[in-house]
């Protein structure tokens, strides 16, 4: 592939990233490894395509692995003055949730595995209120019929 097509790929993937997709930062190492290999075609490296594909495929796996949890961790809860307050939304459990059982759950978009921390199980195609969260998982409890309907209990 051309070097100019490298940098076009990795430029529309960056922007798709920035503007329509919500993809947790993969798409932006992806799109910065291939506008990476199109600068290597730039300079006058002449790699054959399995060796622009390889390039490529280690630049995306490594810089995500180095880099992606930091820069994440940062935009989405890691500055000052920004948490991302989770505690008091409401999910749907599609399946059943013993005491202590993991579920994985869809909030605002971006699934989470979700821990039953209530008294009681959560049966399947429930609702459950967020009571907290660490860094991977949510803590959820069962929601009785009459407590879906509570004010600041929306999605």
């Amino acid at each position: 592939m051309p070097w100019w097509g490298w940098l076009s790929i990795g430029i529309i993937l960056m922007g798709v990233e920035l503007t329509a997709v919500d993809a947790a930062f993969y798409l932006i190492f992806v799109g910065a490894a291939a506008v990476l290999v199109g600068i290597i075609g730039l300079a006058g490296v002449d790699l054959p395509v399995w060796g622009q594909l390889a390039a490529f495929a280690v630049l995306a796996v490594v810089s995500m692995v180095l880099f992606r949890g930091k820069l994440y961790d940062r935009i989405r809860g890691g500055l000052p003055g920004f948490e991302y307050k989770v505690a008091g939304r409401i999910v749907s459990v599609a399946d059943e949730v013993p005491l202590g059982g993991e579920t994985r759950v869809s909030l605002q978009g971006t699934q989470w595995t979700a821990v039953n921390v209530g008294p009681a199980p959560i049966a399947a195609g429930g609702r459950a209120r967020v009571v907290g969260r660490d860094s991977v998982n949510l803590s959820i409890e069962g929601l009785a019929d009459d407590a879906v309907n509570e004010p600041g209990g929306g999605r």
